[in-house]
C-alpha cells in the first residue's frame, strides 16, 4: 500500500444542511460549501468530511439513503459535487463522503423491488422472515427504541431494521449485494473522492439468533432487549470487511474511517497492519458525560475524570493502529459546553481545548464552528428538529420525568446543538442564509462569528490556524504527526503527555482547572501557549517549577533524556 497520506491530514467536518446556504432556501448546499472553500483553506485543513449528501427522504438526516449515486436535490446536483471536488483539489483539499452501508432507505429501488416481488433477486438484498403472528418475531429493540422487525403491510413478511422502520438493513450475506456496494464505492473513487467515513459499519454481520424467532432475556420493563450484543462486531464480520477494503479503499489508497465502538481486544482487526480501515472513532471521551448515567442525567467532565479515559484511548490505539481524535461532531453537543464548567468558557479555556485536540496522536477532526467557538443553543421543545429527541421526550413522559428535567438535559445534550447554522457574521441569521433558516440560529451570532474572529489576531480561529500550521508546516510537524505518545506525571487536573520521534520530543500540558497548577519541567523551547507573553527566556534551563495558569496549555520542546 502507498504511504498513508491521511496520517498528516487535519479534517474539517461539514454538516452541509447548516454550513452555508447559497440559493436562499434556508438549507445549506454544496454550492455554499464551494463558495466558502477559501475560508476553509485559510484555516489550514486539508481534508473535508461531508455528512450525508445522497438522495434521501431524510427520515434520519440523510442516513437513510435512497440512491447511492445521486446527490439529494436539497443540496444541489452531482455536477455541484464535481465542482466542489475540483475546486477543493485546486486548494490542496481532499473530500471524504459519508457512507451508510448497514442499511438503505425503504424508498431505495432495491427495497421497493423486494417488496413488490418476494421472488425478486432484490428480496435477498435485505433480511426478511415469514411470520404469521401480529407481534414481531422476537423482542429485540433498535437503536431508536422500536422493534427490530417491521411487518410488510397486508402480508406475513417482516424485515429487519437496526434503526428505524424506514431503514431496512442490507443483507451482507448476499455476495451480489456486496458487489453492488463495492462497485458503487469505486465509482465515487473514480470521480475523485479521497475517502469515506462509514456509518454503523459494525452492524453489517448479524448473529443467527437476531434473525430468528427467539425470546431474548429482557433488559427493560417493557420486555424488550437491546440488539447491540447480537448485531455489533459479530464473528465473521471481518470476512466482509476485508473483501470490501481489498477491492476499494486499499488499492485506491483511500482514507477509510469506521464509525464503530470497538473493544480494545478487537481494535487490531479493524485498524491493525492487516485491518480494513485507516482509523476508527473512539466514543469513550465524547460520551464521558453520559456513560453509566441514569436517563436524563449528566456527569460533568473534569480533568480528573477525563485524564484516565484519554490516556487509555491514546495508548491502547497506539499499540495497534491510528487514532481519529475529535471533540465535536454532528451527534455531539458543543465542546465548550461539554468540557468546560458553566461560567468557565473564556478565550484561554477555548484555546486550551484546541491545543488538547491538535497535539494528540492521530488524525484530528474539527467540526464546523468549533474553530470560532460556537456554543450550545438555547431552544424550546418546539424549536428542536432532532427526531430522536422527540422520541426520547415521549419515553421520558411515559416514565414520569418532568418537562424541566428533560429540557435541562436537552439543553446540554441535544444533537441540534451542533446542527444550528454556521455563524458567518453579525448580519441577519448570522449570514447563513437570505431566507428562513431550517433550524434556529444561536442568538449569540452577533458576538460569535467567523468574520469577527478573522479580524482578530488573538482569536480562537487564529489559534486554530497556528496549531494546524504547527502540525502541518513546522519544525515539529513530524513529531506531532509521527511521534510516539506517552504519559507525563502531572497534578491531577493537568493532562500531560509526551510525543517522541527519534532523539526529539515535545511535552504538552493542559490545565483543565480554574486554579493554578505547578509542574516540574526542563525544556529547550516553548513552541506555543494559549496565554500571550509566555516567554521563552530560559532556554536550556535547569529543571524548574513552572506555574500553569488556570486553563493554560503549553507545548515544550525537551531533551529526550528528560
Amino acid at each position: 500500500m502507498a504511504q498513508a497520506w491521511w496520517k498528516s491530514a487535519v479534517v474539517y467536518q461539514i454538516y452541509p444542511k447548516s454550513f452555508y446556504d447559497h440559493n436562499g432556501d434556508g438549507i445549506g448546499d454544496l454550492a455554499g460549501i464551494t463558495a466558502k472553500l477559501d475560508y476553509i483553506q485559510s484555516l489550514g485543513v486539508n481534508v473535508i468530511w461531508l455528512c450525508p449528501i445522497f438522495e434521501s427522504p431524510m427520515k434520519d438526516n440523510g442516513y437513510d439513503i435512497a440512491n447511492y449515486d445521486r446527490v439529494d436535490p436539497v443540496f444541489g446536483s452531482n455536477d455541484d459535487l464535481d465542482i466542489l471536488i475540483s475546486q477543493a483539489s485546486q486548494r490542496g483539499i481532499k473530500i471524504l463522503l459519508d457512507l451508510v452501508l448497514n442499511h438503505s432507505s425503504n424508498q431505495h429501488p432495491w427495497f421497493e423491488a423486494a417488496l413488490a416481488d418476494p421472488n425478486s433477486p432484490y428480496a435477498d438484498y435485505y433480511q426478511f422472515i415469514e411470520w404469521d403472528k401480529p407481534t414481531p418475531p422476537n423482542n429485540l429493540r433498535t437503536y431508536f427504541d422500536c422493534p427490530v422487525w417491521t411487518q410488510v403491510p397486508d402480508s406475513t413478511r417482516w424485515y429487519f431494521n437496526s434503526f428505524g422502520p424506514e431503514q431496512p438493513d442490507l443483507n451482507w450475506e448476499n455476495p451480489q449485494l456486496r458487489q453492488e456496494i463495492i462497485q458503487m464505492i469505486n465509482r465515487w473513487i473514480a470521480k475523485g473522492v479521497a475517502g469515506f467515513r462509514i456509518d454503523a459499519i459494525g452492524n453489517i454481520k448479524k448473529s443467527p439468533e437476531a434473525l430468528s424467532p427467539y425470546l431474548f432475556p429482557p433488559d427493560r420493563e417493557d420486555g424488550t432487549a437491546s440488539l447491540v450484543p447480537w448485531v455489533v462486531n459479530q464473528p465473521g464480520i471481518h470476512e466482509f470487511l476485508k473483501e470490501l477494503a481489498s477491492q476499494t479503499f486499499h488499492p485506491a489508497n483511500s482514507m477509510a474511517v469506521a464509525e464503530i465502538d470497538v473493544p480494545p481486544q478487537d481494535l487490531a482487526d479493524y485498524i491493525g497492519e492487516d485491518g480494513s480501515f485507516s482509523m476508527v472513532f473512539d466514543f469513550s471521551i465524547a460520551d464521558l458525560d453520559i456513560a453509566k448515567q441514569p436517563p436524563f442525567a449528566i456527569a460533568p467532565i473534569t480533568g480528573e475524570r477525563l485524564k484516565p479515559v484519554f490516556l487509555k484511548s491514546q495508548l491502547t490505539t497506539q499499540q495497534v493502529g491510528w487514532s481519529a481524535p475529535y471533540l465535536e461532531n454532528h451527534d455531539q453537543p458543543r465542546s465548550l459546553n461539554k468540557f468546560l464548567p458553566k461560567g468557565a468558557i473564556s478565550p484561554i479555556a477555548e484555546k486550551m481545548l484546541a491545543m488538547f485536540l491538535l497535539t494528540q496522536r492521530g488524525t484530528p477532526f474539527i467540526y464546523q464552528g468549533q474553530e470560532i467557538g460556537m456554543t450550545n443553543c438555547p431552544m424550546t421543545l418546539d424549536e428542536h428538529h432532532d427526531l430522536h429527541l422527540f422520541k426520547l421526550y415521549q419515553w421520558g413522559q411515559n416514565h414520569g420525568y418532568s418537562h424541566t428535567t428533560m429540557m435541562n438535559y436537552f439543553t446540554q445534550r441535544s444533537r441540534d446543538n451542533a446542527r444550528t447554522p454556521f455563524q458567518w457574521n453579525s448580519q441577519c441569521h448570522g449570514g447563513f442564509t437570505t431566507g428562513t433558516p431550517w433550524l434556529k440560529v444561536n442568538p449569540n451570532y452577533r458576538e460569535v462569528n467567523a468574520a469577527t474572529q478573522q479580524q482578530q489576531p488573538d482569536s480562537l480561529f487564529a489559534f486554530y490556524q497556528q496549531l494546524i500550521t504547527l502540525r502541518r508546516h513546522s519544525p515539529i510537524s513530524d513529531i506531532l504527526v509521527e511521534g510516539e505518545f506517552s504519559e507525563i506525571s502531572a497534578p491531577e487536573p493537568v493532562i500531560a503527555y509526551r510525543r517522541t520521534l527519534g532523539s526529539r520530543a515535545i511535552d504538552i500540558y493542559c490545565n483543565f482547572s480554574d486554579k493554578p497548577q505547578t509542574i516540574n519541567q526542563h525544556y529547550r523551547q516553548i513552541h506555543l501557549s494559549n496565554i500571550a507573553n509566555t516567554h521563552n527566556d530560559n532556554i536550556h534551563n535547569d529543571k524548574q517549577q513552572i506555574a500553569l495558569h488556570p486553563y493554560q496549555s503549553i507545548i515544550f520542546e525537551v531533551e529526550k533524556s528528560e
